[in-house]
């Protein structure tokens, strides 16, 4: 039983990372269209697609101390 739940469990959220990836780029793909055309309006999943690729990573901060 317990496998059987951890099964439902693991498969809900594959289904569920998935699914945000498929907005991620459906979002990253409208604003594309969109600045192609010229249009400044944007929607809720493209700004979250941008917000998302701004994002910084730590990758260029210097490591002090090693």
């Amino acid at each position: 039983m317990i496998l059987v739940l951890a099964s439902v469990i693991a498969v809900f959220l594959a289904g569920s990372t998935c699914g945000i990836f498929a907005m991620l780029v459906i979002g990253i793909h409208s604003e594309e269209r969109r600045a192609a055309r010229g249009r400044v309006a944007s929607s809720r999943v493209g700004s979250v697609s941008r917000r998302v690729l701004r994002t910084e990573t730590c990758d260029d901060v210097p490591m002090v101390g090693r």
